[in-house]
């Protein structure tokens, strides 16, 4: 008899943990006998981004939502009244689980109703920091929720110190599984190149990129910095940020722009767009400037395409990766050091061919054949 294993995930925005999350079931359902049924704790609006995806992976369904206005008010009442157990879908109710797989520490507030019915083993796959949980979820991980979970998955070194330090949750309960994409299906540049160079007025120029919802997490205040410190050296380079941007946040980048004197010949915003494989294939140089990132995915995707990463030590996963070659670790989020990491590079081509070829290469570890069956692993040990 088969055995079923129950996926659940916060959403299916076009983020990298649901991302992830699909890779994941694309693997289980091409390499594997597990019978499996998705669900989703929001799908509404751009949370359901790719939801299409996961729907054609299998059945897939959305948590029911307490229908409140959402005003400040209608928010709490929704909070205070939130009853898990009455709204658990039926099919979920009366079929029969060996495994709960929670894809991101949103998830766990779903848990204990879940439990309420299925007594089998269950993953959390922790894709969170410290900043995050500390900020958003904190609660997930006390012991209301903890007493249910058999085994986490780390994505990097930082994210499983975090969850032993800070949490205490057992080293022997969590097992290291670095994040992946399907490194040969990295997306092709489209042959767009040339029509955005143009709309963008970049043909020709070095061009450093950025990616992610520009916030303060991500760092989209130390990219303008940094845009500010490389244009006084009088050096000729561009910047480019792919991602989107929120009203109230680009009237912060604005008046930050206007008075470091940055001009669309320096930086410019891109907002979400639906090809950004060809404009990280525009790029010279990748650079990571979030100051908490368990492990990104834009940078085994910009790596995938040969762009050396820089990002900043003790900001996460991706000095993990970034140790290994391919790439620059500066200080935390030193702005000068970082700066100066992309002008060395400018100025030495060897050097930047030689980072260039060594992103490709150390991005192959995190390929989906690679890092996918360490979590089959960790599923089969439970299940049997």
């Amino acid at each position: 008899m088969k055995k079923k294993i129950l996926f659940v995930s916060h959403d299916a925005s076009r983020t990298g943990a649901p991302i992830v999350f699909k890779y994941l079931i694309q693997w289980v359902k091409n390499t594997t006998t597990f019978d499996f049924l998705i669900l989703f704790k929001n799908t509404d609006g751009q949370k359901g981004a790719i939801i299409d995806d996961f729907s054609n992976l299998g059945n897939t369904l959305t948590w029911p939502q307490n229908s409140h206005k959402k005003t400040f008010f209608g928010k709490i009442w929704k909070k205070l009244t939130f009853k898990p157990l009455k709204l658990i879908p039926t099919v979920i109710k009366n079929s029969k689980f060996d495994l709960i797989y929670l894809n991101t520490v949103d998830s766990v507030y779903l848990l204990p109703a879940l439990k309420t019915f299925h007594q089998c083993p269950v993953i959390l796959h922790v894709h969170e920091g410290e900043w995050a949980i500390n900020s958003f979820f904190a609660e997930t991980l006390d012991s209301n929720h903890t007493q249910y979970i058999d085994r986490y998955i780390a994505v990097s070194e930082s994210t499983k110190k975090n969850l032993i330090e800070n949490f205490s949750i057992p080293a022997e309960k969590i097992v290291l599984i670095n994040e992946f994409v399907p490194v040969k299906m990295i997306p092709a540049p489209t042959g767009q190149l040339n029509v955005i160079q143009t709309k963008l007025k970049s043909a020709g120029d070095f061009i450093v990129g950025g990616s992610g919802t520009a916030d303060w997490r991500k760092g989209i205040d130390l990219f303008i910095q940094v845009a500010a410190i490389v244009k006084r050296t009088g050096k000729k380079v561009k910047f480019i940020w792919v991602g989107s941007v929120d009203n109230h946040v680009q009237h912060q980048l604005n008046y930050e722009l206007k008075r470091m004197a940055l001009t669309d010949a320096d930086i410019l915003f891109t907002g979400s767009v639906s090809n950004p494989q060809d404009y990280f294939s525009m790029f010279d140089i990748f650079v990571l400037t979030s100051r908490e990132d368990p492990f990104p995915l834009v940078c085994l995707e910009a790596a995938g395409l040969g762009k050396p990463v820089i990002c900043f030590a003790d900001a996460g996963g991706m000095p993990e990766m970034v140790s290994n070659g391919g790439g620059i670790i500066v200080p935390y989020i030193n702005t000068q050091a970082m700066a100066q990491a992309i002008i060395s590079l400018k100025d030495d081509p060897e050097k930047l061919n030689r980072l260039s070829a060594e992103a490709k290469t150390v991005v192959q570890e995190y390929d989906v054949s690679v890092q996918a069956p360490k979590i089959i692993e960790v599923i089969n040990t439970l299940i049997n």
